[in-house]
C-alpha cells in the first residue's frame, strides 16, 4: 500500500467500487515473479494514474487468518498525471483526506492508527476531502 501526501499533508485514499465500497490506501496484490516496488508502482498507476517510487518502508500489517500481509510504503510522486483517474471497474472515487473515513478497510485503519509518531501522519480532529 502507498502513503501519498499532497502539499497540505493530506493522504490520498481510493474508494473500492465493489463490495462494501470502503476507502483504502492505493495498492494491491503482488503478481508472481514481481518485486514489491514494481507491484506498488503498477497498482498505484492503475488506481490513480500517478507514477511513483517507494521512498521509505513504514509498517507491516500481518493478517494470518487471511493468509496475507500488507506492507505500507511512503512514496514519492515522480510524474503527476494531468488529472488523476481511476478505473471504473475497481475504484469508484479518490481524494485527499485529513482524517480517515469511518468506512475504511481494516488495513487502512491499522496503518492510520499504528504508524509511529516519528512519521508525519496527519491526525487533525476533522475530516475534510480536498480537491484533486
Amino acid at each position: 500500500m502507498a502513503w501519498i501526501e499532497n502539499d497540505q499533508g493530506s493522504a490520498l485514499l481510493v474508494r473500492q467500487a465493489a463490495g462494501q465500497r470502503l476507502w483504502t490506501l492505493p495498492g494491491g496484490k503482488v503478481k508472481r515473479n514481481e518485486s514489491l516496488e514494481r507491484a506498488l508502482k503498477r497498482e498505484v498507476r492503475e488506481e490513480t494514474g500517478l507514477s511513483v517510487r517507494a521512498s521509505e518502508y513504514l509498517q507491516i500489517y500481518d493478517r494470518p487468518k487471511r493468509g496475507a500481509i500488507t506492507i505500507l510504503f511512503r512514496v514519492l510522486v515522480q510524474r503527476q498525471a494531468v488529472r488523476m483517474y481511476f478505473p471504473a471497474e475497481e475504484i469508484s472515487d479518490l481524494g485527499f483526506f485529513d482524517r480517515l473515513p469511518t468506512n475504511a478497510t481494516p488495513s487502512a485503519k491499522f496503518f492510520w492508527k499504528d504508524l509511529p509518531e516519528s512519521h508525519s501522519w496527519p491526525r487533525p480532529s476533522h475530516q475534510k476531502r480536498t480537491g484533486l
